[in-house]
């Protein structure tokens, strides 16, 4: 294992940008990392998000605005992947811009609670999740609006404690009828199902969220959906968007999926040991999967080498939490 690990540390070394060598220095290696951090403020790509935001805080691209129904979807989906970047392009709660994202989620938070506009004024405990834990690595949890935000979450749960697209939960005639006979009217969201099942795709992200929040990681509510996670491992979802089991394979970053390698990520900041039979089986797994050259390839279509490097980061991340990587 050991040689296997290192092999992946010399590629990134080798092969990596400026971004993933401050994150493999300052995580992996914990040597100092001044010189990096003050060289990602003039990085080229951080610089090109950064000038392309939005007076409101946000990002959208013009060729969505003549497309009022979707424009807030837009805005927000693109608002939220540049956020991560941001992120991993090392900014943070200080930085101007990062202020304004915060704003920008604010906006879009309900009454209720919850962070509204990936599906149009429907609940959407997935983007909620991940806003929540945009919000959280950039130092927002003791927020009022971040606090509101978890608050509705655990509200929201289904009866076996996990979560689901609410929308999901009824059945597809039911949903069908609701927008054929009232496409434009502006319908109050669909409430969930709490009866149904929960969906581990959806609680896998609700877990990132706890899981970078201080004041969540330990409460009772992580541990269950902890373990509702780790029990699905390569295993259907019980509803058809990212049903199929394959799913559990395709490791990306950012973690905007649940997959084998989030999960991992999540269980890593827990209380999970490295010996815990399914942990150790996923642990396992991930380093059969490992490239000769030394990195983890990522699964979805299209990716690129710079996509490749970050899930090798990532997958070093989770080994070096669980004690398997000697600092």
């Amino acid at each position: 294992m050991k040689k296997r690990l290192n092999k992946a540390i010399e590629f990134l070394l080798a092969r990596g940008n400026l971004p993933i060598l401050y994150w493999l220095k300052k995580d992996i290696l914990e040597v100092p990392v001044d010189r990096e951090y003050k060289n990602l403020k003039k990085y080229a790509a951080r610089i090109r998000i950064i000038n392309k935001q939005r007076p409101n805080g946000g990002w959208c691209h013009k060729k969505y605005e003549d497309h009022p129904k979707w424009e807030k979807t837009h805005y927000f989906i693109e608002t939220l992947r540049n956020a991560f970047k941001l992120y991993d392009y090392g900014c943070n709660g200080r930085n101007r811009e990062i202020k304004k994202i915060g704003e920008f989620f604010f906006s879009t938070q309900s009454k209720e609670g919850d962070f509204r506009g990936a599906y149009p004024n429907e609940y959407a405990p997935n983007y909620h999740a991940l806003s929540l834990e945009i919000l959280c690595r950039f130092g927002m949890e003791e927020n009022k609006n971040v606090e509101k935000g978890f608050k509705w979450l655990i509200k929201n749960r289904q009866d076996d404690g996990g979560w689901a697209i609410p929308y999901l939960t009824i059945s597809e005639t039911e949903l069908k009828k609701r927008y054929n006979q009232n496409y434009d009217t502006k319908l109050p969201p669909i409430k969930a199902k709490k009866s149904k099942p929960y969906s581990h795709a959806v609680t896998g992200l609700v877990l990132m969220a706890l899981t970078s929040s201080q004041n969540w990681i330990n409460r009772k509510y992580t541990k269950i959906a902890a373990e509702l996670v780790l029990k699905r491992f390569h295993k259907k979802d019980k509803y058809k968007e990212r049903e199929s089991a394959v799913y559990w394979k395709e490791l990306s970053y950012p973690f905007w999926s649940t997959n084998i390698l989030s999960s991992l990520d999540s269980l890593s900041k827990l209380d999970f040991s490295a010996e815990h039979k399914r942990v150790k089986n996923a642990l396992e797994w991930l380093l059969k999967i490992q490239f000769p050259q030394g990195f983890w390839k990522a699964g979805y279509k299209g990716a690129e080498i710079e996509d490749h490097l970050w899930v090798t980061l990532s997958v070093l991340r989770v080994f070096k939490r669980f004690g398997l990587i000697e600092s």
